[in-house]
């Protein structure tokens, strides 16, 4: 058999191609792919104190990020309500209770919220209940708790900081806890509900705030009376007799 004849620079070209194309595959194979980013709420458990609760979670995100940790209660409108004169009011379908930022240590991470308040009469509410557009929606039965993280949000780290540890933009997210802003940018989130009742009972009321009056001005237009210690007494002026004798000690004193 007589193979076809190839032209000299063929001959040459052709022992280099297949350890190009190996380089290529095994190159392929090397590239991992990006870890899922990982953000979990463990536990919620009410403390001692009325109204607070110990929310616990872990993550597979860099060490000092934070994280915004809040409690929501979901309102909905009652029979006769309209959709359409809900949506004129932005945000009256969900009352953020309370909410804290918190600092990953170590894949962990811990936050205490209060979702409980004091009326003026002293009883126990929560925030949207001194609210009066949202008091004639219906509460849902369940507090929802929701850890979320910014990339954007974070703060910028000194030049010292950033060389102990990946800078945080660097880290790509993947994974099912990704979502996405109206804008594009990508955080991630986690939630947990827990059916939690409204709150009951009463306490010492809380004595007013000067910025609770006179639309926040307080008592500013009340005169103050004087205190003792911020008068200033003036002594008479001194008398001198018409004489010429020279002045006694007493007289140089003055």
């Amino acid at each position: 058999m007589h193979l076809p004849y190839q032209p000299p620079f063929m001959r040459k070209i052709q022992p280099l191609v297949t350890p190009l194309v190996l380089l290529a595959v095994s190159y392929g194979c090397v590239q991992k792919a990006p870890e899922e980013a990982r953000l979990e709420i463990k536990g919620v458990q009410q403390t001692g104190s009325n109204g607070v609760y110990n929310v616990v979670g872990s993550t597979n995100l860099a060490d000092s990020s934070l994280i915004t940790v809040a409690a929501v209660r979901y309102l909905h409108p009652t029979e006769g309500q309209s959709e359409e004169l809900l949506n004129k009011q932005a945000n009256t379908n969900r009352s953020i209770l309370d909410r804290q930022i918190v600092e990953i240590k170590q894949g962990q991470w811990q936050a205490n919220l209060n979702l409980w308040q004091v009326a003026p009469n002293g009883s126990f509410a929560e925030v949207w209940q001194a609210n009066q557009a949202q008091l004639k929606l219906t509460p849902e039965s369940g507090v929802t708790f929701i850890a979320t993280f910014d990339p954007a949000g974070q703060p910028q780290k000194s030049d010292q900081q950033t060389s102990k540890q990946p800078k945080q933009e660097n880290q790509k997210l993947e994974g099912k806890l990704l979502r996405f802003t109206n804008e594009g940018e990508t955080y991630v989130q986690a939630s947990q509900i827990l059916s939690i009742p409204l709150p009951v009972g009463k306490t010492i009321p809380p004595r007013p705030q000067p910025e609770d009056l006179n639309g926040g001005w307080g008592t500013r237009y009340q005169i103050q009376p004087q205190s003792i210690a911020s008068r200033v007494t003036l002594l008479p002026p001194a008398k001198f007799s018409k004489t010429n004798a020279p002045l006694t000690p007493s007289e140089f004193l003055r």
